[in-house]
């Protein structure tokens, strides 16, 4: 999961959109947007914890 690709932003087309049509657009965007950048933290947090770890450093989260 911390490696699959993010999905891209929603495609809105080249046709007017009725104002619930953006919304609903809108909200989907936000939740891929922030899917994407808690996957990418948690993969930094996992190997920085790991290389901390190896170079015998206390590691962010306590085991």
């Amino acid at each position: 999961m911390l490696l699959e690709r993010c999905k891209g932003p929603v495609d809105l087309g080249d046709k007017p959109l009725a104002q619930a049509q953006l919304e609903h657009l809108w909200i989907t965007d936000r939740e891929r947007l922030l899917s994407c950048a808690r996957r990418h933290l948690a993969l930094r947090d996992f190997y920085a914890d790991r290389d901390a770890g190896l170079e015998g450093k206390p590691t962010a989260r306590p085991k």
